[in-house]
């Protein structure tokens, strides 16, 4: 499983892998129900609270990763 942040990230993942194993590329945030994000920004572009949104992104996507792993 590869685990891609954003959508750039997504393509340059899917171009380089062998056909066989695209589907085990994904979104990090796939597996949140509640989030209305599918891409994890960058935080330097996210004001002053950048960081703290993305931890809480982060914290939120490894919950749900973690759910659907066990």
């Amino acid at each position: 499983l590869i685990l891609a942040m954003d959508a750039a990230n997504h393509a340059t993942l899917l171009a380089l892998a062998p056909q066989q194993y695209a589907e085990k590329i994904r979104f990090f945030l796939n597996d949140t129900p509640d989030s209305r994000q599918r891409e994890v920004p960058d935080p330097y572009y996210g004001g002053e609270d950048g960081f703290e949104d993305l931890l809480d992104l982060v914290e939120e996507g490894s919950r749900a990763l973690l759910a659907r792993l066990t």
